[in-house]
């Protein structure tokens, strides 16, 4: 059993840098433990803990896209590092967007508007939040959702490991699941643009 084991993940690996989707996602979930027993190890406050695990599971992703079992390391000996240094680069880029973010006043949390934008950013990450690992990532860096100021798809898959092909294919993929209404209804109820016209031309119908 055991042996069968090692072989089946060996062959999730290959599948998964072949562009199999499903073998990507079951070992991203067999492997998300290292993600947060690393996070656990290096957060030490003053970023939310749950934008630190989406890092590292980014970190996962690449060490799954480069992994390669026939040198015989262990994967979570390789992922580690891996992991580790996507989550220090992502606090080191923070802290630059902070230094040179300008010094914006306070909205005063009784301004109507302000509120307003908050509940709508609310439901854009709760959307957001909802896709298959990889697609999330990719949205949250594309689109700067991380407060990174967005990056373009050749940047992203510089930093991924991967093709610019591959990068533009699940970032269609993504936008396609969230322009649909089943996904995005609540976001859509509350922009006033849940009306029948504007749902057939997001599920790409003509009448």
């Amino acid at each position: 059993m055991e042996e069968y084991t090692r072989d089946r993940e060996k062959e999730l690996f290959r599948q998964a840098q072949a562009g199999d989707g499903a073998s990507l996602n079951a070992l991203m979930r067999r492997h998300e433990r290292l993600v947060h027993a690393v996070v656990r190890q290096q957060w030490s406050g003053g970023w939310c803990y749950a934008e630190v695990v989406q890092e590292g599971r980014i970190g996962l992703w690449r060490a799954i896209l480069k992994y390669d079992p026939a040198r015989g390391t262990a994967f979570s000996t390789y992922a580690w590092p891996a992991i580790t240094r996507q989550v220090w680069d992502a606090v080191k880029r923070r802290q630059r967007a902070a230094e040179a973010a300008p010094p914006y006043p306070p909205i005063p949390a009784t301004d109507e508007s302000a509120a307003d934008w908050a509940w709508t950013c609310q439901l854009l990450r709760e959307m957001v939040a909802r896709l298959p690992a990889q697609e999330q990532q990719l949205v949250i860096q594309y689109y700067g959702l991380d407060g990174g100021g967005g990056c373009t798809q050749r940047a992203l898959s510089a930093r991924l490991g991967c093709t610019r092909q591959a990068v533009g294919y699940h970032l269609q993929k993504a936008c396609r699941r969230l322009r649909h209404p089943g996904w995005s209804g609540e976001l859509r109820a509350h922009l006033g643009l849940n009306r029948r016209a504007t749902y057939r031309a997001a599920l790409g119908g003509s009448s």
